[in-house]
């Protein structure tokens, strides 16, 4: 990452810190809030409900001081100023199916006058909902006409003539508390549920975003590696996780350097030694053409065993060049065919192996040519050694391909003995893939590194006595 991007990311991380506490606070307010809303619209249909009801049982109560009164001796004026200090305007008893006016409103001689009628005895709570949000929202001076009976007579209905603007006022206030209350209930429990939120997780996780942070800027450095805290939870196993691979990630990268340094030195070994070996294979020419018995039973050998060491240096160069640079449209027919013109000499000689070409001339995907066909011509190789140092009858390298949509297979099959079972393991392993005496290991090591730079597969399919097959598999679409 460069300077640049380092800084965004800080930056970034800064303001994540910043930003998550304050939207997990106020998310906790604000369904804290919506909770106490949705507690509140039932409270405030309750306590409509109940100041209603008590409104019948007061009415009920001072009917009944006044039939106690002797000879209705209590006057109009005292019942009208008794029955206002309940805000009740007008009282009408039934008993029995008798009715009797206790006070009439002075206000049914008013012109226009708009009752709205509550009858207490349906129970019916989505409509207590509305009504009380009704009266508590509504602007017009309505007055109401509430039927009910009182819980100590049952038998005897009452009807209230009451002013609405009393009940509201009552709404409101018992609103304001409900409110008040709210807002601090709202404030302490988010409060507690933020604390222990923020300590429990987002600490934890800004801590692990941190590190992780830290140990991307500089993964060498031992100081920057993840301890974990010994928590039992998930938050813990993620520490138990992130420390551990970033353990394997230092051990990658240490394991990386030294690689390159002791790479870049092979290198320039193999360089040398590969002058080394021309001058000697030249020197060995010459030695091939005298005329001593001893230097000519020897030469052979001498000149093959060159042969193998040029033949080790070209592979090991050949294995760090495996980058992809120009990818252009490569027919597949015509790479097999190329691979197996470089193959010819292994046609020749006392076991000559043949190589058909089954893939399809329509068959094109896209790639660096030059590294698909040194994939080829590794795997089509490797198959005519094995087959060319076995007893093998009628030798024979066939490949085929399969195509989909999105995909394209090649399949190189030989009838040779197979692969043995010791070796299957690590056939793609650099220097351990080759079982075989004078092998580097690096042949199938090549084609592996080659076609998972085209975001592809190759992989052993079948192998037996009848035979082995190798499956390449490859995006049509190079990405």
């Amino acid at each position: 990452m460069t300077e640049e991007g380092n800084k965004g990311f800080w930056r970034n991380l800064r303001m994540r810190r910043q930003t998550l506490p304050v939207q997990l606070l106020l998310m906790t307010i604000l369904f804290v809030i919506i909770a106490e809303i949705l507690l509140f619209i039932p409270s405030v249909a309750k306590f409509r409900y109940d100041w209603l009801a008590e409104r019948i049982e007061r009415a009920y109560l001072a009917s009944l001081a006044f039939e106690v009164a002797p000879e209705n001796m209590v006057d109009d004026e005292t019942v009208r100023q008794l029955f206002s200090t309940a805000e009740i305007l007008g009282v009408r008893l039934e008993v029995e199916g008798r009715s009797q006016l206790v006070l009439g409103p002075d206000i049914m001689t008013k012109p226009g006058l708009e009752f709205r009628q509550i009858d207490l005895r349906e129970r019916n709570n989505i409509v207590y909902v509305r009504d009380a949000l009704f009266n508590i929202f509504s602007v017009d001076n309505a007055y109401l006409l509430v039927m009910g009976n009182p819980d100590a007579a049952p038998n005897v209905a009452i009807e209230l003539f009451l002013e609405k603007a009393p009940l509201q006022r009552a709404l409101w206030r018992f609103s304001a508390g409900v409110l008040a209350l709210s807002i601090a209930i709202a404030a302490f429990v988010a409060a507690g549920i933020y604390l222990v939120i923020m300590n429990m997780f987002m600490r934890p996780m800004i801590e692990l975003t941190a590190n992780m942070a830290r140990f991307q800027e500089q993964p060498e450095d031992q100081a920057r590696l993840m301890r974990p805290s010994g928590r039992q939870d998930e938050l813990g196993e993620a520490e138990q996780v992130l420390a551990s691979m970033q353990n394997e990630i230092r051990s990658a990268l240490s394991q990386k350097a030294r690689l390159a340094t002791l790479g870049e030195g092979v290198a320039k070994i193999n360089h040398d030694l590969r002058n080394v070996l021309a001058s000697a294979v030249l020197m060995s020419d010459r030695l091939a053409k005298s005329e001593d018995p001893r230097v000519q039973k020897l030469s052979p050998r001498l000149i093959k065993a060159l042969n193998k060491a040029v033949a080790l240096c070209k592979a090991t160069l050949d294995y760090g060049r495996a980058d992809i640079t120009e990818i252009t449209e490569v027919n597949m027919f015509d790479l097999v065919e190329e691979a197996s013109e470089g193959l010819s000499h292994f046609s020749e000689g006392d076991t000559p192996v043949r190589f058909v070409n089954n893939v399809s001339p329509d068959v094109f995907v896209q790639g660096d040519r030059t590294q698909l066909f040194r994939a080829l011509f590794n795997l089509a190789r490797n198959a005519a050694e094995v087959l060319s140092g076995t007893s093998t009858k009628n030798p024979v390298i066939r490949f085929r391909s399969e195509e989909t949509a999105d995909s394209l297979t090649i399949d190189v099959e030989d009838n040779g003995p197979g692969v043995p079972e010791e070796a299957q393991a690590s056939l793609f392993v650099p220097f351990k893939g080759s079982k075989r005496q004078g092998g580097s290991g690096l042949g199938l090591a090549i084609v592996a590194e080659t076609i998972r730079a085209h975001g592809g597969e190759v992989r052993l399919a079948k192998t037996g006595a009848e035979g082995t097959v190798f499956r390449i598999t490859l995006p049509v679409t190079f990405a």
